[in-house]
Order: C-alpha cells, then structure tokens, then sequence
C-alpha cells in the first residue's frame, strides 16, 4: 500500500505501512533489531574448545536462534525456562532450531550442572569457552562470527542462513510476541 506524504507543497510516496517490516519484540534491554544487510552464518563447521560442534549448514531450512549465554549472568538465568519451554513446545515441528551457546570457561561439564539444577531438559549444550562463535573482544582472539553485545544476546537466522537481527538481554522467548517473530522470520 502507497501513502502520500506532503512537505512544503510536495508530494512524496512513501511505503505506508511498512509490510516488510518484522513485528515488534521486546526483550528486558531492548527490542529486536533487524540487521542491515543480513549476514551470513559461517559455512564451516565450528568445534569449539569446549567440545561442542556447532554445523550452521546443517541448520540450512530452519529458523535458528543462537542464544549466547553464561551460568554466571542473572538475566541469563531468568531467561533460560523459557528458552526451554520454547524448545519443549517446538520440539516436534522441525522448522525452527534453538542454539544456546555457553560462554561459560567451564565448558560443558558446567552447563551440565547449571541445567541439572534449573531443571532444563528441552536444550541441547553448546559449549563456546575460546570464543569461537561468539567473542567479546575487539581483537576477536577466537575469530567469532558474532559480537557479543551483552549476555544473553540472541541472534536470529533465517532458513537461508542469513542473520536477520538480534534481541539484546533476556527475553520471554515462549510468549506469543516472540513466536510471532520467529514465524516472520521463517516466511521473509
């Protein structure tokens, strides 16, 4: 749909409103962003230092969110049951994947632990110690594809391997506003 705009006696087309646009998601620290251009996920597989292969070829056709998160991080730990509710309600559909990777130097043995006592049984483990995936730094020691904001970060792929955009902070992944963004992201 077209809307017209006028300044100063002139007028100007404008897209009215904005289909293309994602709908609204707002985490505890802020809202999703949409990235612009999109970037590509890494065609390689990644074995991190902490043991943990992450394939985002493997991914291609579904909606992934990488969720980087650490056991030590509060709003990590309030976001955590509804990343697994999330998995739990997903779990037989097939079309969306969800990937937290621990930033945690501890690497699986402690997510282990952290699931075991938070009561996360939907949730693979992705272990990132040497920040191979995700890297805070500047320096990207680790050569990270995704920079690390804040923790949690959570990155949004599409099903063409493209990164769409992020929510920074925690976010009540099983609520219907996030639901609706990720069945956005598996039909744009």
């Amino acid at each position: 749909m077209i809307g017209t705009l006028t300044k100063a006696g002139a007028a100007f087309l404008a897209p009215w409103p904005a289909e293309a646009d994602p709908p609204i998601f707002y985490g505890y620290d802020g809202q999703y962003t949409k990235l612009q251009p999109p970037m590509r996920v890494p065609s390689r597989p990644i074995l991190t230092a902490g043991g943990t292969l992450i394939d985002f070829s493997s991914l291609r056709g579904k909606v992934v969110l990488v969720n980087f998160w650490a056991t030590w991080c509060v709003p990590c730990v309030y976001e955590m049951p509804s990343l697994d509710r999330l998995q739990a309600r997903l779990s037989g559909g097939g079309t969306v994947a969800i990937m937290p990777v621990s930033m945690d130097t501890g690497g699986a043995r402690v997510v282990e632990a952290f699931y075991r006592r938070l009561g996360l049984s939907h949730l693979k483990i992705f272990a990132d110690p040497a920040q191979q995936v995700g890297y805070f730094r500047t320096s990207n020691p680790g050569h990270g594809a995704f920079p690390l904001y804040a923790l949690p970060i959570t990155y949004m792929i599409d099903p063409d391997g493209l990164v769409r955009g992020y929510v920074p902070g925690a976010a009540k992944w099983d609520s219907p506003e996030a639901l609706a963004l990720i069945e956005y992201l598996g039909k744009n």
